[in-house]
């Protein structure tokens, strides 16, 4: 039936809803059709009709006020049996939780429906009494299309229709919901993105390489490389608890912080501290955030940190001796006047030091199994001769393959290589 084939439905009309009370809402649908007002009630009312165009049959005549009749729902196999409580010809029709009203209108008829229906489904009903309506039009002008009802309705506009009335009715649909969710994760994204270092410093006698592989949901990975003068590097890396538009506004908190506290002079105990004070006024209870941060001196080939709460940094020389970096303290925003240990660790050429978030090492396999600090320290030991570009990559691959691809959590890498 090519007519069918070409059918699309127009954008939603204007509809209203009445909010009884309780967990049913009545929707009003108003229709003006080209028939007068005769010929629509005989499609209302007559099962032959009905069938042609309705989303449900009946078993007998409409028309009658004072009957019963069984009426099947597209898509449901038991009938109900529905009592016809109005039938004025040709003017109102009344029965289950459906009223119609008919009026004569400008050489055809404006059709309104009442129909008391479970909140939850008002938008879903109003979509597919569009689409009802529309192939009731048809059928009336002598063109009929067929029913489209229940699944088949899916096909010809149905899940934008719904979301459109979702929208004019000012409630959520799971696809608007779905919808909203997207934007938030790409939102969220742009803000992760934007605050991630544009370039990462130069210095002679080193070389930094670093990225963050995001999840497919926007987790709170953060890292930063800040250059104070010619022989001083601030070395960041943080991860803030939760996922999409929270996470990344909590992590724009922190980067501005550390960024406004952050000097040549200001140790990593000091910052880690200060920092925490201000994120623990700014921290819900159930929130938390683990950082690194240290400062590394070219000129001493020293790297002072503080640890709070991050996966200790993997230190592998060029010997292979292998040094965790964990002196610390708490996560940060845990307590107001929490106090911080600093470490203090001599580079020497050769060193290769690997920062990373949980996510690289928590990223799992089909079967569950993570990927773990064991794998990451191991595979940091034997590439320990590459670049630190090579290596960050190495790793990176090495834990994608391992997982699939699939990271449920955004994984950072930060290395750098010493010359």
């Amino acid at each position: 039936m090519l007519e069918r084939e070409q059918y699309t439905p127009g954008p939603a009309n204007a509809a209203q809803i009445r909010k009884d009370g309780g967990k049913k809402w009545t929707l009003i649908l108003v229709r003006e059709l080209r028939h007068s007002p005769e010929k629509v009630w005989q499609a209302l009312t007559d099962p032959a009709h009905l069938l042609e165009w309705a989303p449900f049959d009946t078993e007998g005549s409409l028309g009658t006020a004072g009957t019963t009749v069984k009426l099947t729902w597209a898509g449901t196999p038991t009938p109900i049996e529905t009592r016809v409580t109005r039938a004025d010809a040709p003017k109102v029709l009344e029965y289950g939780d459906m009223r119609w009203e008919l009026e004569a209108f400008d050489g055809g008829t404006r059709l309104t429906l009442w129909h008391t229906i479970d909140r939850r489904f008002i938008s879903m009903s109003a979509a597919g009494w569009h689409i009802c309506f529309d192939v009731l039009d048809r059928l009336l002008i002598g063109t009929p299309i067929g029913r489209i009802v229940a699944g088949e309705a899916m096909k010809f506009g149905w899940p934008r229709l719904n979301s459109e009335y979702a929208r004019q009715f000012g409630i959520e649909t799971p696809s608007l919901r779905l919808q909203k969710q997207a934007q938030e994760y790409a939102e969220a994204r742009e803000i992760q993105q934007a605050l991630m270092p544009k370039e990462i410093p130069r210095m002679p006698g080193l070389e930094i390489s670093g990225s963050c592989r995001p999840a497919r949901i926007v987790g709170g990975d953060y890292f930063d490389v800040i250059k104070f003068g010619a022989s001083r590097l601030g070395l960041c890396i943080a991860d803030v608890s939760g996922k999409g538009m929270p996470a990344a506004l909590l992590m724009s908190n922190l980067q501005a912080v550390v960024k406004a506290l952050a000097a040549e002079n200001t140790s990593p105990k000091e910052l880690v501290e200060k920092v925490n004070r201000v994120m623990w006024h700014n921290t819900k209870e159930d929130k938390f955030i683990t950082l690194f941060y240290g400062l590394l001196d070219i000129d001493r080939k020293t790297l002072q940190y503080a640890n709070a709460g991050h996966n200790a940094p993997i230190l592998t020389r060029e010997d292979g001796v292998q040094v965790r970096l964990e002196q610390g303290g708490l996560i940060v925003g845990a307590f107001q006047e929490s106090v911080y240990d600093q470490g203090e660790i001599a580079l020497r050429p050769g060193d290769r030091l690997v920062m990373f978030t949980d996510g690289l090492s928590e990223a799992a396999d089909g079967n569950g199994e993570e990927f773990g600090e064991k794998r990451l320290t191991e595979a940091s030991f034997c590439n320990r001769q590459l670049s630190a570009e090579a290596l960050h990559h190495c790793l990176l691959d090495r834990v994608t393959d391992f997982c699939g691809g699939e990271f449920e959590d955004d994984a950072t890498v930060l290395v750098i290589a010493v010359s």
